[in-house]
């Protein structure tokens, strides 16, 4: 059945790109802080001021999926991939810039 399913689709790309980021997130809490609660580790990422810095290397996994879309020569889903992290970048720009304290 996955077979035949066709992934060069425009929301399956975008589903990629908003998912890919938050699992590289998920998986850098786990592995580094994985006995202390996830409200306490958001808290320590704001106070020692990396959480824009953490957020920016978690979007790397974008670009694994892009290349793998255009590797796959999936191009509608690489064009989903790519507009789901201009919406990343500004995210970003938001956290760096409007909640500095």
């Amino acid at each position: 059945m996955i077979k035949d399913f066709d992934f060069d689709k425009f929301w399956i790309g975008t589903l990629a790109g908003l998912v890919a980021p938050l699992f590289s997130f998920s998986m850098y809490y786990l592995i580094n802080y994985r006995g202390m609660p996830w409200w306490r580790f958001i808290a320590h990422l704001r106070l020692a001021d990396t959480y824009t810095s953490i957020v920016t290397l978690c979007l790397l996994s974008n670009l694994a999926m892009f290349y793998l879309f255009i590797w796959r020569k999936k191009y509608q889903g690489a064009r989903g991939v790519l507009g789901v992290t201009f919406i990343w970048a500004g995210f970003i720009m938001y956290l760096k810039f409007f909640t500095q304290e």
